[in-house]
C-alpha cells in the first residue's frame, strides 16, 4: 500500500491570496506525509485578472516546480476535473481545490481504507458537511426513492455519493469517471443526480469511505467566507453550477 504510486491534483481559480494560504496549510500538515509522482493543476480564468493568474503559477511553482498547470481559455469546474483526472497515471489521485484548509495532520492512514477493494473513494471530513459520523458510520451514501404518482417514496436502500471536495481516489476509477463525465454539469451531482447514467452506473458498486479518526472534521472549507465577503452565490441548475455576484 504504502509503495504505491500517487498524483496530485488541484483545481484552482485565480486566487493567489486563497491558493497560497490552502497549499501553505496542506504542505505542512498533508502534503509531507506524501511523494507525488506528479502534480497537475488547472488554473481557470474566473474570479480574478491575468496578473492574478501569473501569481497562482508563482505560487505554485513555489511548491511544485515541476508541477503541469493548464490555463484553459474558458473556466468550467467539470472540464477542470475531468481534464485533470483524466491526465493523471498513478495508483492514486489526491484531489484538491484552492479554497480549503487542514485543520490535524493527514498521513497514509488515510490510505488504509482502500484495502476493501469496494471503496474507490477516501473523501476528508470537512466541517462544513453535517455527516454523523458515529451514527451512520464512514460510508457516504445518500438514500434511494421513487415516485410513484408525484409521491416521492423511499425505497429503503441506498447508493454511493461520490464527491469533488478534498479526497483520494483509485486512479483507474478517476480516470473512467473523467471519460463519462459531461463537461457542461457539475461533476459530483452527476455521481447521483439522474443526469449521468453511464456514471452512475459505473459508480454504482463502489463505497466512498470518509476519513475521520476521531470522528471528528479534520479539514474546513475556507473558500465560504471569501465568496460571501463578495457577495458571491453558487446556483446550481439541473445539475450545472454557476457563479453569480450580487
Amino acid at each position: 500500500m504504502h509503495e504505491s504510486t500517487i498524483d496530485l491534483c488541484i483545481v484552482a481559480g485565480r486566487r493567489p491570496k486563497l491558493l497560497r494560504k490552502t497549499l501553505e496549510s496542506f504542505s505542512k500538515d498533508v502534503f509531507a506525509q506524501f511523494s507525488f509522482s506528479n502534480a497537475f493543476v488547472n488554473i481557470d480564468p474566473v474570479f480574478g485578472t491575468e496578473d492574478d493568474a501569473v501569481a497562482c503559477i508563482e505560487v505554485v511553482r513555489e511548491h511544485f516546480p515541476q508541477a503541469v498547470i493548464y490555463q484553459p481559455e474558458k473556466p468550467g469546474f467539470c472540464a477542470a476535473v475531468k481534464r485533470l483526472w483524466g491526465g493523471t497515471r498513478s495508483d492514486y489521485v489526491f484531489h484538491l481545490e484552492d479554497d480549503w484548509t487542514a485543520l490535524t495532520t493527514i498521513g497514509l492512514q488515510v490510505l488504509e481504507p482502500f484495502l476493501d477493494p469496494k471503496v474507490m473513494q477516501v473523501s476528508f471530513h470537512t466541517a462544513d458537511q453535517n455527516w454523523d459520523i458515529a451514527r451512520k458510520g464512514h460510508l457516504h451514501r445518500r438514500n434511494d426513492y421513487a415516485r410513484i404518482f408525484g409521491i416521492k417514496i423511499p425505497l429503503f436502500r441506498t447508493f454511493p455519493k461520490f464527491t469533488t471536495s478534498p479526497s483520494i481516489l483509485r486512479g483507474d476509477f478517476a480516470r473512467q469517471a473523467a471519460a463519462l463525465m459531461d463537461e457542461t454539469r457539475d461533476p459530483e451531482k452527476q455521481f447521483y443526480s439522474g443526469v449521468n447514467p453511464a456514471l452512475e452506473r459505473m459508480a454504482a458498486p463502489y463505497d466512498n469511505y470518509i476519513f475521520s479518526p476521531r470522528q471528528t472534521p479534520v479539514i474546513r472549507d475556507i473558500g465560504r467566507d471569501w465568496r460571501d465577503q463578495r457577495q458571491i452565490t453558487k446556483i446550481i441548475d439541473n445539475a450545472t453550477s454557476y457563479w453569480v455576484e450580487k
